[in-house]
């Protein structure tokens, strides 16, 4: 039974594919796809960026040939591709999938992605430069725990939820009190009353984790298999034509190092190697402890142990 004053946006569940980065989950979404007449939509924040798509895993030209897919390269490399404007793009390819009598798989490593996309966001404002000049100005001089002093002062819930030396999160919660006079805490109030109703879309996901050893070991032979394809040729023609970038992706600045690198900060190929390995294991292990305390996940060790039957019926979460 939907709870009450129910604001699903469609009657037909998502298939929702998660895990930690080389964890297999762009093999599995395409045989999934293929097996319930559905179409991909990537939930992976290096993968919606624009170019270099052999360090953001993209989906090669044979694979978007194969499945039909959404969401790839949405966002310019150095657009803020934030999770609020993910779901409106989102929302609006399941909305285009779902009209043509078509099944959605959704697949990526990006929690917050998936999170509101299917719950929501917190719908406070955008960021405003001038204000947030003034208090990066006013934490230069006074500190950071100034800062954290003021807000205790306006919002001790979010105070005590705050570290001291948390900037970011300070400067977020100060400027959103300035701009709307209501606290972070009140804000986040009002959206778990508007999760009671419950979520956005209903969902059956599945988890792929082969654990820690067997993903060190398919990050390896990934990362090799990029260097052998063409992973030097394809950062030094991005950096070519665009520069420094403010959002550069996992490993990026890594490669630039090894390619253009002065020669005492240049690495050699394995140096390289290493970097990138230790880099997207860390990457990997923090999507799974986000995705490990996400609810309603099925929890498989390789995609060969995936029941496709499960997915042949909507239903809702596992």
């Amino acid at each position: 039974m939907k709870p009450s004053g129910s604001r699903l946006l469609s009657p037909i569940p998502l298939v929702v594919i998660v895990g930690p980065t080389a964890s297999g989950k762009s093999s599995l979404a395409l045989r999934v796809a293929e097996s319930i007449g559905g179409e991909i939509i990537a939930c992976d924040a290096l993968q919606v960026r624009a170019g270099l798509p052999l360090l953001t895993a993209k989906p090669t030209e044979a694979e978007l040939l194969r499945i039909p897919h959404h969401l790839i390269g949405v966002f310019a490399a150095d657009e803020p591709a934030t999770a609020a404007r993910y779901a409106e793009l989102a929302d609006a390819a399941i909305s285009d999938i779902h009209s043509r009598g078509r099944r959605v798989v959704l697949c990526g490593g990006t929690g917050l992605y998936l999170r509101a996309l299917c719950e929501g966001l917190v719908a406070t404002p955008s960021g405003h430069p001038e204000l947030r000049n003034q208090l990066r100005s006013e934490a230069e001089s006074l500190g950071t725990a100034a800062l954290h002093q003021r807000l205790q002062a306006i919002d001790p819930e979010s105070a005590a939820r705050i570290a001291p030396a948390d900037y970011v999160r300070i400067e977020r919660a100060l400027e959103v009190h300035a701009l709307t006079g209501r606290t972070m805490t009140d804000w986040h109030r009002e959206h778990q009353q508007e999760r009671t109703q419950g979520p956005r879309y209903e969902t059956l996901r599945i988890g792929l984790d082969p654990g820690p050893d067997k993903l060190r070991q398919r990050i390896l032979l990934r990362t090799q298999g990029w260097l052998a394809h063409g992973l030097r040729e394809e950062v030094a023609a991005f950096d070519a034509a665009f520069g420094p970038m403010r959002f550069p992706p996992l490993g990026y600045e890594q490669v630039l190092r090894h390619i253009t690198g002065s020669e005492a900060e240049r690495i050699n190929e394995e140096s390289l190697i290493r970097e990138l390995c230790q880099k997207t294991a860390q990457y990997a292990r923090r999507q799974r402890i986000w995705f490990r305390s996400e609810p309603g996940i099925t929890w498989f060790p390789d995609v060969s142990a995936v029941p496709i039957t499960i997915t042949s019926q909507p239903q809702p979460h596992l």
